[in-house]
């Protein structure tokens, strides 16, 4: 069965749309059937959108893409889901946990689970990707289904259009990426789109709805406010449509009850389904979902509404929007970003309550009950926005942007508002011919702007360089085959974020050798099954990255030696260092006009280069932080030295990698 025969048979005629009216009002020009050129061009846009996920997942498997940094906790736990002793019940550990003072996960496993099947069939790199990609392939049609089943081909294509956008601002690599604040924007999407639907009277959409919303909520803790709003206005939505369908249809009222007890009963299960797990382990385990009730206020460790305000309005409300490069700057101080100011976001969110209004007000003047429904599940999106963005709690990191990366789906569903109350109002000749065919076009050109490598900032697909590394060290560790049980916690101890610590500790569990952890946040992201007693673990596994200097415990032994330069290399470098320690020794080496700035900023992180040791400059890597950064005014003469000098030292620093296999005492 192709995709406009199922989507044809789900499409049901107008005149049996729960809530709508048949008195043609709204002419969307969308009416005739898939095999249409208008139902053609749709199915056409689906595919456009579509195609950024496949090119991606396709090419991060035939590069030998492997899960770095906290992805590979992720290869770990889908493996455990196959496990009896290791099964999870909660989802991974989340970052909440440094400011709440005990230990709290994401609320459920469900994302886990969907994993855990290609993760065996694939493994759990390939796997890994392929599964995230297929969940968001899911999220892609069902927008489409559900976007058409409220207005028809053009309402589908616009629905396809944003998606494409958000596919292009996110970027490429983070379409199978399986961090939970990336992999929940397009299931995050859908269930808007869907929570709309089910508020215009969609009973189909109930079932699917109740999956979503799970999905996300049990995946990121961040959406505890957003998605029970959200479905608390469709029940309400889907409520007010069908009292009202009682009342104006009494004969057919007995089939209708029937259809909606169906959808109830099959949402029911489905939720009970996707919840059991962490009601499991509230009963048995460690109550996570109580833990999380109990800390989900923030405090005064929150950011509060005045500063949410402000956060909530750089994306919804304030240029660029949800645009690229918005991922890559808003909310990161990092990149140069400020707040703006308390007034201007205000008036901003005044007036996009104002658009959104006005869009609310056509659509009843229209009688157009989608349109209307649409915007209103907009506008308390934004409102959940708020209520969430006030009670984040403040981190030892500060400001964290992929905390509130669920704005970007909200900012988009509000564009897709303003799009459907001005499409929807243009002549059926106009939509057909020319609306329709210019969002396939615009779809098409998003999408084969999405489909480049590009990494956001922030994600763990940024440190790709380290892969071949991972590959390398990786084929060495069979010779830790009968050496478990290993004790993993040194793994983690080299430097702060190293790409390497969980990504060797997904490989020995995939080599079956058994591993266990004595950190408690270690051992909540592992399981409680492999907490190190003391006595269930016969050695310790130390890292050491670049230059990094470890004390070793006595009877150390090396297992794993990567290398990142060869002999030759090494020298070249030796040289290098010796000349650029001479040429600032003789105080020739400069800061530029965008380094004085930034030690003007920060004189305690920006060191005087003039003055200063050159030793100490190049062996803590200043230097090439320096260099990368663009603080050094360097004529033509020396640039290449020090581009070299640093891309050598960075190899070195980032590439070698070294394993240490001590006893425990016994």
């Amino acid at each position: 069965m192709n995709l406009a025969t199922s989507l044809a048979r789900i499409r049901r005629r107008p005149d049996r749309r729960l809530g709508t009216t048949d008195s043609g009002t709204v002419d969307d020009g969308s009416r005739p059937s898939l095999s249409s050129f208008a139902g053609r061009l749709y199915l056409a846009s689906i595919g456009f959108a579509l195609l950024p996920v496949v090119v991606a997942v396709g090419r991060a498997v035939v590069n030998g893409w492997t899960p770095l940094s906290d992805d590979a906790l992720f290869a770990v736990r889908a493996r455990d889901v196959f496990s009896y002793h290791n099964f999870p019940l909660v989802g991974l550990d989340s970052s909440t946990s440094l400011v709440a003072g005990t230990e709290l996960h994401h609320p459920g496993p469900l994302q886990l689970d969907l994993l855990a099947l290609p993760v065996r069939i694939f493994g759990g790199s390939a796997g890994l990707a392929v599964g995230v990609a297929i969940i968001n392939v899911a999220a892609i049609v069902g927008i489409a289904v559900f976007a058409y089943r409220r207005g028809g081909a053009l309402t589908g294509t616009l629905a396809m259009l944003l998606t494409a956008g958000l596919c292009w601002t996110m970027g490429s690599e983070a379409l199978f990426e399986p961090w939970q604040p990336v992999a929940v924007l397009l299931p995050f999407l859908c269930f808007v789109v869907l929570a709309w639907s089910v508020s215009c009277g969609d009973l189909v959409a109930l079932p699917v709805a109740a999956l979503a919303g799970s999905f996300v909520l049990e995946t990121h803790v961040s959406y505890v406010l957003l998605v029970p709003i959200l479905a608390i206005w469709a029940l309400a939505g889907v409520g007010l449509v069908l009292r009202a369908r009682q009342r104006e249809d009494p004969a057919g009222w007995p089939r209708l009850r029937r259809q909606m007890v169906r959808s109830v009963t099959i949402a029911a299960l489905v939720f009970v389904v996707c919840w059991l797990q962490p009601l499991i382990d509230e009963v048995v385990g460690q109550g996570n979902l109580g833990r999380l009730l109990t800390n989900s206020s923030g405090g005064s460790r929150a950011f509060g509404y005045r500063y949410g305000v402000q956060l909530v309005a750089s994306v919804v409300a304030v240029p660029p929007w949800w645009f690229r490069p918005s991922m890559n700057q808003t909310l990161l101080p990092s990149s140069g970003w400020t707040a703006p100011s308390l007034f201007t976001a205000a008036s901003t969110l005044v007036a996009l309550a104002v658009v959104l209004g006005l869009c609310w007000w056509s659509a009843r003047r229209a009688t157009d009950l989608e349109t209307g429904r649409a915007a209103i599940t907009a506008g308390l999106a934004v409102l959940a926005g708020l209520a969430t963005a006030g009670r984040v709690p403040i981190t030892v990191f500060g400001l964290e942007a992929h905390v509130f990366w669920w704005l970007w789906p909200i900012s988009v569903f509000s564009f897709f508002v303003v799009g459907l109350t001005l499409t929807r109002r243009a002549a059926g000749h106009v939509q057909r011919h020319i609306l329709i065919p210019v969002g396939t076009l615009a779809t098409a050109v998003l999408a084969i702007l999405a489909v480049p490598t590009l990494a956001q900032g922030l994600t763990p697909n940024t440190r790709e360089y380290a892969v071949p590394t991972v590959h390398a060290v990786n084929a060495q560790l069979g010779r830790l085959t009968d050496r478990g049980p290993i004790l993993v916690d040194p793994l983690l101890k080299s430097r702060l974020g190293d790409p390497y610590g969980l990504a060797i500790i997904a490989e020995l569990q995939r080599r079956g050798i058994p591993i266990v952890a004595q950190d408690p946040t270690l051992v909540g992201q592992l399981g409680s099954h492999r907490r190190y007693t003391g006595r269930n673990a016969r050695s310790e596994l130390y890292l050491r990255v670049g230059n990094d200097r470890l004390v070793l415990p006595a009877g150390a032994t090396q297992v794993v030696d990567h290398q990142g330069i060869g002999p030759s290399e090494r020298r070249e470098l030796a040289g290098l260092e010796a000349k650029i320690s001479t040429y600032i020794r003789q105080g020739r080496l400069r800061l530029s006009q965008a380094g004085q700035d930034a030690r003007r900023r920060a004189p305690d992180l920006v060191p005087d280069v003039q003055h200063a040791d050159p030793d100490t400059l190049i062996g803590s890597g200043e230097l090439n932080v320096l260099f990368d950064a663009g603080y050094l005014q360097l004529d033509h003469a020396w640039a290449p030295t020090f581009e070299r000098f640093a891309s050598l030292h960075n190899l070195e620093d980032v590439d070698t990698v070294a394993l240490f296999l001590a006893p425990l005492p016994r």
